[in-house]
Protein backbone atom coordinates (compact mmCIF):
# COMPACT_ATOMS: atom_id res chain seq x y z
CA UNK A 1 0.00 0.00 0.00
CA UNK A 2 1.29 3.67 -0.97
CA UNK A 3 1.12 6.09 1.59
CA UNK A 4 1.35 9.75 0.38
CA UNK A 5 2.77 12.47 2.78
CA UNK A 6 1.07 15.60 2.39
CA UNK A 7 2.81 18.23 3.86
CA UNK A 8 2.67 21.66 4.88
CA UNK A 9 5.41 23.83 3.80
CA UNK A 10 5.91 27.46 5.61
CA UNK A 11 8.33 30.23 5.12
CA UNK A 12 10.89 31.15 8.01
CA UNK A 13 13.07 33.99 7.82
CA UNK A 14 16.48 33.77 9.62
CA UNK A 15 17.77 37.03 10.23
CA UNK A 16 21.36 36.40 11.43
CA UNK A 17 23.58 33.98 10.58
CA UNK A 18 23.95 30.89 13.39
CA UNK A 19 27.11 30.03 14.14
CA UNK A 20 27.33 26.30 14.96
CA UNK A 21 30.46 23.63 16.02
CA UNK A 22 29.90 20.11 14.67
CA UNK A 23 31.03 16.50 14.32
CA UNK A 24 30.74 15.14 10.70
CA UNK A 25 29.55 11.73 9.98
CA UNK A 26 31.82 9.53 8.66
CA UNK A 27 29.55 7.62 6.80
CA UNK A 28 26.27 9.03 4.56
CA UNK A 29 23.68 8.29 5.90
CA UNK A 30 24.85 5.60 8.22
CA UNK A 31 27.23 7.74 10.32
CA UNK A 32 24.61 10.24 11.43
CA UNK A 33 23.38 8.42 14.35
CA UNK A 34 27.28 8.12 15.84
CA UNK A 35 28.30 11.73 14.66
CA UNK A 36 25.60 12.80 17.12
CA UNK A 37 26.68 10.49 19.79
CA UNK A 38 30.24 11.70 19.38
CA UNK A 39 29.18 15.31 19.58
CA UNK A 40 27.31 14.15 22.68
CA UNK A 41 30.03 12.73 24.61
CA UNK A 42 32.42 16.11 23.13
CA UNK A 43 30.17 18.69 24.70
CA UNK A 44 28.77 16.35 27.81
CA UNK A 45 25.25 16.13 26.76
CA UNK A 46 22.34 18.24 25.00
CA UNK A 47 20.96 19.81 27.88
CA UNK A 48 19.83 23.46 27.24
CA UNK A 49 21.73 23.08 23.81
CA UNK A 50 20.36 23.62 19.96
CA UNK A 51 21.00 21.11 17.58
CA UNK A 52 21.08 21.19 13.88
CA UNK A 53 21.87 19.01 11.36
CA UNK A 54 23.59 19.80 8.45
CA UNK A 55 23.79 17.61 5.01
CA UNK A 56 25.87 19.51 2.19
CA UNK A 57 27.28 18.57 -0.84
CA UNK A 58 31.08 19.17 -1.20
CA UNK A 59 32.22 18.57 -4.43
CA UNK A 60 30.87 15.20 -5.59
CA UNK A 61 30.21 14.09 -2.15
CA UNK A 62 27.11 14.71 0.62
CA UNK A 63 28.34 15.17 4.33
CA UNK A 64 26.64 15.41 7.23
CA UNK A 65 27.48 17.68 10.06
CA UNK A 66 25.69 17.06 13.92
CA UNK A 67 25.57 20.73 15.14
CA UNK A 68 25.12 22.26 18.53
CA UNK A 69 24.84 26.52 18.44
CA UNK A 70 27.88 28.07 19.35
CA UNK A 71 26.94 30.15 23.13
CA UNK A 72 30.23 31.33 23.60
CA UNK A 73 32.88 31.74 21.30
CA UNK A 74 36.13 29.62 23.07
CA UNK A 75 33.60 26.70 22.89
CA UNK A 76 34.71 25.41 19.28
CA UNK A 77 38.38 26.06 20.63
CA UNK A 78 37.53 24.18 24.08
CA UNK A 79 36.20 21.30 21.99
CA UNK A 80 38.77 21.13 19.36
CA UNK A 81 36.12 21.38 16.93
CA UNK A 82 35.74 23.55 13.54
CA UNK A 83 32.50 25.60 13.23
CA UNK A 84 30.06 26.23 10.04
CA UNK A 85 28.34 28.78 9.57
CA UNK A 86 24.16 28.13 9.13
CA UNK A 87 23.20 30.77 6.87
CA UNK A 88 20.91 33.75 7.03
CA UNK A 89 18.02 34.24 4.77
CA UNK A 90 14.42 32.68 4.17
CA UNK A 91 14.12 28.98 4.64
CA UNK A 92 11.22 26.66 3.24
CA UNK A 93 10.26 24.31 5.94
CA UNK A 94 8.01 21.59 6.99
CA UNK A 95 7.45 20.17 10.56
CA UNK A 96 8.33 16.39 11.28
CA UNK A 97 6.90 15.75 14.80
CA UNK A 98 8.59 12.71 17.30
CA UNK A 99 11.14 12.82 15.15
CA UNK A 100 12.38 10.10 17.00
CA UNK A 101 9.77 7.82 15.93
CA UNK A 102 9.81 8.97 11.99
CA UNK A 103 13.51 9.15 11.49
CA UNK A 104 12.85 7.26 8.23
CA UNK A 105 11.16 9.60 6.69
CA UNK A 106 13.46 12.44 6.77
CA UNK A 107 14.89 11.36 3.90
CA UNK A 108 11.75 11.93 1.75
CA UNK A 109 10.67 15.18 3.71
CA UNK A 110 14.30 16.75 2.39
CA UNK A 111 13.64 14.81 -1.30
CA UNK A 112 10.07 16.97 -1.21
CA UNK A 113 11.25 19.82 -0.26
CA UNK A 114 14.07 20.07 -3.01
CA UNK A 115 11.18 19.51 -5.33
CA UNK A 116 9.62 22.64 -4.59
CA UNK A 117 10.32 25.05 -7.85
CA UNK A 118 11.71 28.37 -5.35
CA UNK A 119 14.36 26.42 -3.78
CA UNK A 120 18.28 27.54 -4.26
CA UNK A 121 20.57 25.55 -6.04
CA UNK A 122 23.30 24.33 -4.14
CA UNK A 123 21.42 24.88 -0.74
CA UNK A 124 21.56 22.99 2.53
CA UNK A 125 19.49 20.58 3.95
CA UNK A 126 19.10 21.92 7.19
CA UNK A 127 17.16 20.05 10.45
CA UNK A 128 16.08 22.34 13.36
CA UNK A 129 15.72 20.39 16.36
CA UNK A 130 13.27 22.71 17.96
CA UNK A 131 11.50 21.52 21.64
CA UNK A 132 8.68 19.35 22.08
CA UNK A 133 10.39 16.57 20.24
CA UNK A 134 9.50 18.77 16.54
CA UNK A 135 12.31 18.38 13.76
CA UNK A 136 11.93 21.46 11.28
CA UNK A 137 13.46 20.25 8.05
CA UNK A 138 14.46 23.17 6.37
CA UNK A 139 16.07 23.99 2.78
CA UNK A 140 16.85 27.97 1.64
CA UNK A 141 14.57 30.15 -0.85
CA UNK A 142 15.95 30.44 -3.99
Amino acid sequence: MLKLCIMEVKEYKLGEDITVFYVQAETFPQGIQDSFKKLYDIAGGFEGRHMYGITLCLGDELVYRACIKENLKSEREQYGLKTYTIPKGTYLYTTLNNWQENIGQIPSLFDALMALPNVKKQTICLEDYAADGKMLAMVQQA
